[in-house]
């Protein structure tokens, strides 16, 4: 009988992460950093089980079966299928924040639920495109690398908060590029510093689409802008082509506070929240 592990206040239920393209009919098999996580951190030995995910969406029970210096391989015992995800898609189209802001950000919405990230430039966004600039330093990482770091934070926030999706996060790009996008989704929402933008309990669309069986509202994209807002024309671009404006409230947020803000809250509506 395999020796299974006993979950204790020192040891936390965790999952661990495994390329989808190193998933079999059977079998899978852990490399690199998270394989030697789980062989000389927490010393796991053959015939235990851990559960690991892939990222799309599939939990494995595994039964560990061999192991490497740097690999783990194991008999996959049992599949679930969107284990603790939302029943909606939910993008975030986010203005790019400074320095580690954004790593903020990417973690925090992930571990929410957000199901993926577009990082915007708009009209006031302070990031130039095609580089993204260290805060209080002179050099600069190309958004390659960045996407890179953000791809490994949301790795381990997914696995934090026992989520089986991994966030897309998609390439930098311009707000216009955004725009043609918008009608893509069964609803978009825009978040709105000028008067006259509604609460989301006022946003008579989405109690319209609540009322609606909950598999019609597959997928929503919220929008939110840098501290400055959107600019006139970019709401106004937005709004004719069927984003509602929404407003967060009285108060000025920081852009990646906004944007954690707005995920929660529609995911609340939503009733996957509270």
């Amino acid at each position: 009988m395999a020796n299974l592990k006993v979950c204790t206040p020192n040891n936390m239920i965790t999952n661990f992460y495994v390329n989808p393209e190193n998933v079999g009919k059977d079998n899978l098999k852990i490399v690199g950093e998270e394989a030697k996580h789980i062989l000389t951190v927490l010393r796991y030995q053959k015939g235990e089980t851990i559960d690991v995910v892939d990222g799309c969406g599939v939990k494995y029970k595994v039964l560990i079966q061999d192991l490497g210096n740097e690999y783990v391989e194991g008999k996959i015992l049992l599949k679930i299928r969107r284990e603790n995800e939302p029943i909606a898609h939910l993008t975030l189209a986010q203005a790019i924040c400074k320095g580690l802001r954004m790593d903020f950000l990417i973690e925090k919405t992930t571990e929410i639920g957000v199901s993926s990230i577009i990082p915007i430039l708009t009209e006031k966004s302070v990031v130039k495109v095609g580089k993204i600039a260290e805060e209080n330093s002179s050099t600069t990482l190309s958004a390659v690398r960045k996407m890179g770091r953000w791809k490994r934070l949301a790795i381990a926030s997914m696995k934090q908060s026992l989520r089986s999706i991994l966030p897309d996060i998609q390439h930098p790009t311009k707000f216009d590029d955004l725009l043609p996008k918008i009608k893509t989704f069964d609803l978009s929402l825009i978040a709105s510093l000028e008067k006259g933008a509604k609460s989301l309990r006022e946003c008579e669309e989405l109690k319209k689409r609540l009322r609606s069986p909950k598999d019609s509202l597959r997928h929503v994209l919220i929008m939110v802008g840098p501290e400055a807002g959107f600019s006139k024309d970019e709401l106004s671009k937005a709004k004719a082509l069927g984003a509602i404006p929404i407003t967060l409230g009285t108060r000025r947020l920081r852009t990646e506070t906004a944007g954690i803000v707005f995920s929660s809250l529609v995911l609340y509506e939503l009733e996957d929240l509270g």
